[in-house]
């Protein structure tokens, strides 16, 4: 049984072996970038490339700004004039019955008998009705209403479009750490390839050896232990990065594509120092941005909650024809052409206390909104001051891990030379192995991290737009 057990490995390998062929190559180098095999890598910088272009939530945004922007205008809010075209025609078939009053009454001489008819009947009468005209109405005062309403329309505007901004930067970050995530798992499937190796040719060494009465069979079933836990693990790996992979697409906004090979160390950012980055928070953070721009929209609205108890005043005019005619009645037709023209003056004297709590609660609403403001602030501050420290950790982190490995594939020569002339045993071999692996897998890890609390500093600062 023990003999046949790489024979019962191999295909399950081969398997794997073939699967990545198929889908991803996991031997390239490990610094391999897009530029040295154009097309076979995909890296970071295309990644957010196509996210930018292709991103669900993101064109949301940009329709949102775009009708933001299409609403900013003095029409909208109500400063430019109204033209229209105006025009109806009305016919109606109808028994009609006249009464004449006092005044008439004496008009009329009487009847050859004494007696004189109340009225007059038509049954039967046609009408017919016709107007056409040309209007003109404008506002010329209604308490600067319409001067705030276009300031209230601006500033919208301009959330929208820092809205979309905002969205903008953390699609990148979002990007940013789901391809972060997955290149680290790639690498440390291919990390996990070579553990794999190096087990499976651990186990025939001591199935070898075992032969010869070198190894017992506790030994044996050691390295046979190993073998198996290294091919969980590696199945375990692909199976996540599958995930991490689809989650990626899903960021990016693409539907099932192949699963092109990432680029395994992305380039680090150029991150300025502490003091120009807070600088720049404080100028150029979206989401403090967004917090001033709504404590302008609430003085907006304020604003035109007080002016809804001064006068307004509105003009109109009109250029027209009509024309009516009837089969009966005083004037079988009536024709008229010309101009009207007028003045309407409104002055708010009572609502019902509606003003005054309109105007209370649009107060309420800029105190509201400048406390959003300063509790914004610091938190943001707060999380950029952590990010900075949490970043430096990495970079020192980094630097260590990058020396340990030097210290534990030194250890890994050593014990895989002793091992091979039988001066250490199996077990001593593995812990050299695992620890090599745990050290390799630490740096890929920590250099992803490092990568995506970059990008996070580059957000909180405002920065990240032309940085990837």
């Amino acid at each position: 049984m023990n003999k046949l057990l790489p024979f019962i490995l191999l295909p399950m390998m081969a398997g794997a072996v073939q699967g990545q062929e198929t889908t991803l190559s996991l031997n390239h180098p490990p610094n391999k970038t897009t530029e040295d095999t154009p097309g076979e890598v995909l890296g970071l910088n295309e990644a957010i490339e196509a996210a930018l272009e292709r991103n669900h939530q993101l064109q949301i945004r940009e329709i949102e700004s775009e009708k933001a922007e299409n609403l900013a205008t003095r029409g909208n809010a109500g400063l430019l004039p109204s033209v229209s075209l105006t025009s109806g025609f009305n016919w109606s078939y109808y028994d009609q019955e006249l009464v004449p009053g006092d005044f008439f009454e004496n008009l009329r001489s009487p009847e050859p008998n004494g007696q004189q008819e109340r009225g007059f009947t038509y049954d039967g009468v046609s009408a017919m009705d016709f107007n056409a005209g040309i209007e003109l109405q404008y506002i010329l005062f209604d308490g600067f209403r319409g001067r705030h309403r276009y300031q209230l329309l601006q500033t919208g505007s301009d959330i929208a479009d820092l809205s979309y901004l905002n969205e903008l930067q953390e699609t990148m970050v979002e990007v940013t750490r789901k391809y972060s995530e997955a290149s680290s798992l790639q690498e440390s499937i291919r990390l996990q390839e070579i553990a794999l190796e190096q087990s499976l040719d651990r186990y025939e060494i001591i199935s070898a050896r075992q032969e010869y009465g070198e190894a017992n069979e506790q030994q044996v079933l050691q390295a046979e232990a190993d073998l198996k836990s290294d091919s969980v693990a590696y199945r375990d790996l692909t199976h996540q990065f599958k995930n991490a992979y689809r989650d990626l697409h899903q960021s990016i906004g693409w539907d099932e594509v192949d699963m092109i090979p990432l680029q395994s160390s992305p380039e680090p950012s150029s991150v300025p120092d502490y003091e120009t980055l807070k600088a720049s928070l404080q100028e150029r953070n979206t989401a403090i941005n967004l917090r001033e721009k709504r404590i302008k929209r609430a003085e907006s609205e304020l604003e035109i909650a007080k002016s809804s108890s001064r006068p307004t005043l509105k003009s109109s005019a009109q250029y027209g024809y009509s024309y009516h005619s009837a089969t009966e009645g005083q004037f079988e037709t009536q024709e008229q052409l010309g101009f009207t023209g007028g003045l309407t003056l409104s002055i708010p004297l009572y609502t019902g206390g509606q003003n005054r709590t309109t105007r209370e609660n649009a107060r309420a609403s800029v105190r509201q909104e400048q406390l959003y403001y300063e509790e914004s602030r610091k938190e943001i501050e707060t999380i950029f001051d952590n990010s900075w420290e949490y970043y430096r950790h990495l970079k020192d982190q980094l630097s260590i891990e990058k020396a340990n490995k030097e210290v534990y594939e030194r250890n890994f020569i050593r014990a895989e030379d002793f091992f091979e002339r039988g001066l250490i045993s199996g077990l001593e071999f593995r812990e050299a192995q695992l620890s090599l692996l745990s050290a390799r897998q630490r740096i890929t890890e920590t250099e992803m991290q490092l990568k995506v609390a970059e990008t996070n500093l580059l957000y909180l600062s405002g920065q990240l737009m032309g940085v990837q």
